[in-house]
């Protein structure tokens, strides 16, 4: 899965292999597919818009089965920006009477107005969500989980839903649609697992285990890089040191502590300090041999800065 439309697509068809049983969970599941629904001004007739025909008519076999006013529900085929929509036209007094609620409400309580009856009917409205109104794709920066949602009553409603639920969601205003969303693996994981999309849940938590692996390894491997760099750096200055030392017949007079270990410096340049601190006879601490070396830098900064006098 790479694209925003298989990803998507991939998560819709597990949804739809879960089954619906309870009446109040058909009602749940269908507020979800139907969330995005607008009155066209004709007495109680809605439309939904949605991208496949396949989803359309899924909605229209829900409401003939078990919401219908009697009058027939029919899909057209649109065409937005040089992409197809389908758009189900229906009359369903029960629909009708709850998104008109909502978006007359203040109160941002979606659950009153929906009627969420059993503990599984708000799982079974995020499915439906999710189908009609959910976009997840995989930028180059992570996993992106986005509702569109069609006026700001329905969004402050869905909006507080999902952080009782899941987390408190993003939010950003696009064209005449507002978008809640999620960037976080760790978050649109657990949506996908609470409405029921294991599979896509425990592969994104998969994918997210491998890039932490990934990056650990990569910060890991910075670490010795900069810490070999650090030491051949700090290597190199100890050994000016010492050679300046010798070529201006100054080494003899740092002591016979210093001067031993000067030469062991020498002799053994690509040797680690832990290395250089047991080729000591007596082996010495590594906090004692770098006091030495610390020494004998200082010396040869005090004797340069004397010269240059």
């Amino acid at each position: 899965m790479n694209t925003s439309k298989s990803l998507t697509e991939s998560v819709v068809n597990e949804l739809y292999e879960l089954q619906l049983h309870k009446s109040c969970c058909q009602k749940a599941y269908l507020c979800g597919l139907l969330y995005g629904c607008k009155s066209t001004g004709k007495g109680r007739e809605m439309i939904a818009s949605f991208y496949r025909y396949e989803d359309a008519e899924h909605a229209k076999r829900i409401i003939d089965a078990h919401f219908s006013s009697g009058y027939p529900c029919r899909i057209d085929k649109k065409s937005r920006g040089g992409h197809s929509a389908y758009e189900l036209c229906f009359d369903s007094r029960a629909i009708n009477s709850v998104f008109s609620a909502i978006d007359k409400s203040e109160d941002g309580k979606l659950f009153s107005w929906i009627g969420f009856r059993c503990a599984e009917c708000k799982h079974q409205f995020y499915r439906g969500l999710f189908i009609s109104s959910a976009t997840l794709s995989k930028p180059k920066a992570g996993y992106h989980l986005e509702f569109s949602v069609i006026n700001e009553n329905r969004a402050n409603a869905l909006a507080e839903l999902l952080e009782n639920d899941v987390a408190k969601a993003g939010r950003v205003t696009r064209s005449t649609k507002i978008g809640l969303y999620y960037k976080s693996n760790t978050k649109i994981a657990d949506l996908l697992y609470f409405i029921g999309a294991t599979r896509a849940s425990f592969e994104l938590r998969n994918v997210s285990i491998e890039r932490d692996i990934r990056n650990y390894e990569n910060r890991a491997t910075n670490c010795v890089t900069r810490n070999i760099s650090r030491s051949v750096d700090a290597t190199r200055r100890q050994i000016e040191a010492i050679e300046y030392l010798l070529t201006n017949e100054k080494l003899h007079l740092l002591g016979a502590d210093l001067e031993y270990t000067a030469r062991l410096r020498l002799e053994n340049d690509s040797a680690s300090m832990s290395e250089l601190a047991m080729l000591h006879e007596p082996p010495i601490s590594k906090s004692g041999l770098n006091s030495r070396l610390s020494r004998i830098l200082a010396a040869s900064e005090e004797i340069k800065e004397k010269s240059d006098l």
